[in-house]
């Protein structure tokens, strides 16, 4: 544990408690050694958003003030020292976008970007940000080509297996190896509370195996799978394990709170 003000932060052997530029955060072991990159899993603390927003929410679509989620935005972006900061109203589907150069995104438009659920790009100093409260947000990263991605992966995106999705979409615009990408999977619902009483019709069958116990299920283990599928290499992956919902004082979480913000996942290449 950790302590920030007055809340402790756990911690866990793949990720590690971080202070960026003044706002509380975490980085994963294996990509925090990776030079030339920068990533960051923020929490709900230091942001400027009253209850039950409280307090760096960033999203814009949970009815809080506009104006406080553009400054939580601002303090990001300030804290990951990127020229650009980029995101998108996410809709829990499968598209991912290529960015190649720098999109121009204005600050007093809330989503410039429209039906996106994760980014990949080369673009230096361009921070990539996905929001979650539950969902995943899933961070990858080719260190020999430098190449990094930013994916919202909520049980309707493991469905579509965006997170597989973006390691093709890496070796294809990029000519990444899936044997280098290196993968964190951020806090997120756990199985201790990942329950869908109505899973029958929700899940694939192929997801069967993944049930802990009766309507549960261990959506890390779908992902990790999913990602080696794909050509990840086991050793490559980390999980955060941490629940969102276990530890609704440091993360937002909509299965607990239901009227909440969301915390930011970041990355992006260094200059």
């Amino acid at each position: 544990m950790a302590r920030q003000g007055d809340t402790l932060l756990p911690t866990t052997d793949t990720l590690r408690c971080w202070t960026t530029n003044g706002l509380p955060s975490y980085r994963f072991r294996l990509l925090g050694g990776c030079a030339g990159l920068q990533h960051a899993v923020f929490t709900r603390l230091g942001g400027v958003s009253s209850a039950p927003f409280a307090s760096l929410n960033v999203s814009y679509d949970t009815q809080d003030a506009a104006g406080k989620v553009r400054e939580n935005l601002r303090r990001v972006r300030a804290a990951m020292g990127s020229a650009s900061l980029v995101y998108a109203r996410q809709i829990h589907g499968g598209t991912l976008l290529a960015l190649h150069e720098r999109a121009p995104v204005d600050p007093e438009i809330p989503y410039p970007l429209e039906g996106v659920d994760g980014f990949v790009s080369s673009v230096p100093r361009l921070t990539m940000m996905v929001k979650v409260a539950d969902c995943q947000g899933v961070l990858l990263f080719d260190p020999k080509r430098r190449v990094a991605a930013a994916v919202h992966a909520g049980w309707r995106g493991s469905v579509q297996n965006i997170v597989g999705k973006a390691v093709r979409l890496m070796a294809a615009e990029f000519q990444c190896r899936p044997a280098d990408v290196i993968a964190g999977i951020s806090p997120s619902l756990g199985p201790c509370c990942a329950e869908f009483r109505n899973w029958r019709h929700e899940l694939p069958e192929r997801f069967l195996p993944y049930q802990v116990r009766p309507t549960y299920f261990d959506f890390w283990a779908i992902s990790r799978v999913q990602l080696t599928e794909a050509g990840v290499p086991g050793e490559n992956i980390e999980i955060a394990g941490l629940c969102t919902r276990c530890h609704p004082d440091v993360f937002y979480s909509y299965r607990g709170e239901g009227r909440t913000g969301r915390f930011a996942v970041t990355i992006g290449v260094e200059e």
